[in-house]
């Protein structure tokens, strides 16, 4: 008997064993690509969140050396305010802008780039006559899902 092919049957059991042997290798690979997404977003929002302490850190830093008091010009941060990492004074955050990122720079503001997914509000209420609490809030929307990151830092005003 001359054997010169496969027949139906053998075809399709090699099919059904590739299948068992691929499908569930894609479906990690696919996990894993979400998975690093998410990662990256939740990198990203730890570290824009981060930045809008810093910032109005270095606004209260201004206001000493120019002799003002530690927490003047940040009213506007009350009720929740928007702040880019160039930004001279706080604006108010009706509207709750995204943040644009600039691909030439790498730097996420309100000005120039395309609209990112995150966006950041930052509150600052006094709890003594000596001390702020900053509320650095970043939320993005991934995969129909609306994800939140939150740094809270507190600020004092050392001068006497």
């Amino acid at each position: 008997m001359n054997k010169r092919g496969f027949t139906l049957v053998e075809v399709l059991v090699a099919l059904a064993l590739l299948s068992v042997g691929l499908v569930p290798a894609f479906i990690q690979a696919t996990n894993a690509l979400m998975l690093s997404t998410t990662v990256r977003n939740s990198l990203i929002a730890a570290h824009l969140a981060q930045e809008g302490v810093e910032v109005l850190r270095a606004l209260r830093d201004d206001n000493w050396f120019a002799g003002r008091a530690f927490d003047a010009g940040l009213d506007a941060c009350q009720v929740g305010c928007i702040l880019a990492w160039n930004a001279d004074t706080p604006q108010d955050a009706a509207g709750n802008l995204p943040l644009k990122f600039d691909a030439a720079t790498g730097m996420y503001q309100y000005a120039t780039g395309t609209d990112s997914p995150f966006r950041r509000k930052i509150t600052v209420a006094h709890v003594s006559p000596v001390e702020l609490s900053v509320i650095s809030e970043v939320t993005w929307r991934e995969r129909s899902v609306d994800k939140r990151f939150v740094v809270e830092s507190h600020l004092y005003n050392w001068l006497p």
